[in-house]
């Protein structure tokens, strides 16, 4: 018995040393822009805008284990790899595109946060200036540690979402047979239900949650000796992740969905589901969306300080003091700046832009799944650790099925 439980504490101790990327990675893929292409596709879809949840999670779980598995192997994030593999003019092309589609997402939280303030009856400039000058001080002077341990925190906002599902009285039978087996409640011809099918998969499995969790592992440190830990940890960021977007899109359909009312955003949403599910739900939804964007809003920006200076070869780790990573916190902050300077202006509703931003990622996907493969299965970068098997196959498809869905949608958006 005493030597089980030794061997069972020094695996525990091991499991929780890695604890962080995968998890904060997967879990900050549901920010303030994921919730509200949840709520959006659900008000519009019910659970049918959930059917691809578990090649969606296989998909996350994969795609992101092989970043970590590049990583760990050879210490240098997906930016670094692909400036030394492919040179800098394709790293001006990818960071470009990459900074754009960045930037939506960006926009999307900090109209998110400005939404909670909303919700809350707060002066919602002041609280928006103020929250991200505060989250700029806070990424500068923290160490590496002290802010997983916050990230690690703010992912507890998001249990807000499973109350105010239960409050919903969902039809858990129904919501499984339209989720898991085959949604009868939508026309699965309409084209715009494959649109929001792709936005959806674009706002989980996200360009830049590859570069990110890459990066964070560096940063973290973690070794050959934690493969097999790191990727218990990302499952389970897999799995938790598209658990939450489950609910959410449970909270929703049950509420907006069956009574035939469409929202645009997650403000909207907290407010229409008050006469169905009563004032406690909607303030328990406004919660969530308020640690979704408060977490998308720190995590998204650094995906991006990440990508440029690994890309362009600069200072990249959160222990740098701001003068030794300049480049890196400048481009944080310009991101932010420019966020809020934006949202300054009441009359723009960022998240009409919501489903077309995570399409927009989506249909990136199969580029960054090229690097993906690309240096996980070379010997010459990974060496013994070189990748080989059904993984990247069941990637190699996605990247296929995407690509058709992707235009094929673009065409009936157009011609349709």
């Amino acid at each position: 018995m005493q030597n089980w439980w030794k061997k069972y504490k020094k695996r525990l101790i091991l499991l929780l040393a890695v604890i962080g990327p995968g998890i904060i990675t997967a879990v900050a893929d549901n920010d303030a822009g994921g919730v509200a292409t949840y709520t959006v596709a659900a008000a519009t879809y019910g659970m049918a805008s959930q059917y691809f949840i578990i090649p969606t999670t296989i998909l996350l779980a994969l795609t992101q284990g092989l970043g970590a598995k590049i990583s760990i192997v050879t210490g240098q994030g997906l930016g670094e790899l692909i400036r030394k593999k492919f040179g800098v003019r394709l790293s001006v092309v990818i960071f470009l595109f990459y900074f754009v589609v960045n930037q939506g997402v960006v926009l999307q939280n900090v109209s998110g946060l400005k939404s909670s303030f909303q919700l809350f009856n707060l002066p919602w400039q002041a609280a928006l200036i103020f929250t991200s000058a505060f989250l700029s001080i806070v990424v500068i002077t923290l160490n590496f540690k002290k802010l997983q341990r916050i990230f690690l925190i703010m992912i507890l906002f998001y249990f807000a979402y499973v109350f105010s599902a239960i409050l919903a009285h969902p039809n858990w039978g129904e919501a499984l047979q339209e989720s898991l087996i085959f949604p009868r409640k939508i026309n699965i011809w309409d084209v715009g239900y494959w649109f929001s099918l792709i936005a959806v998969l674009g706002t989980t499995v996200t360009a830049w949650g590859q570069f990110f969790i890459s990066s964070f592992i560096v940063d973290k440190g973690l070794t050959v000796e934690n493969l097999k830990d790191e990727k218990v940890e990302i499952y389970a960021g897999a799995f938790l992740t598209n658990f939450f977007s489950w609910i959410i899109a449970l909270s929703v359909t049950y509420t907006l969905f069956v009574h035939s009312i469409r929202v645009e955003d997650g403000y909207a949403a907290a407010l229409a589901i008050r006469p169905f599910a009563g004032q406690f739900a909607s303030a328990l939804f406004a919660g969530g969306l308020f640690g979704a964007s408060l977490l998308g809003l720190t995590i998204v920006p650094l995906a991006t300080s990440y990508a440029f200076s690994e890309l362009f070869g600069y200072e990249r780790t959160l222990n740098a003091n701001f003068k030794t990573g300049r480049a890196f916190y400048i481009i944080f902050i310009i991101q932010l700046v420019f966020g809020v300077f934006v949202t300054l202006f009441p009359q723009i509703n960022l998240f009409k832009l919501t489903l077309y931003a995570d399409y927009l990622n989506g249909a990136m996907l199969p580029v960054i799944f090229y690097f993906l493969i690309t240096f996980s299965e070379s010997k010459e970068i990974m060496g013994e650790y070189a990748t080989k098997g059904i993984g990247g196959w069941f990637i190699r498809l996605a990247a296929v099925v995407i690509t058709l869905v992707v235009g094929a949608t673009l065409l009936g958006k157009i011609f349709l």
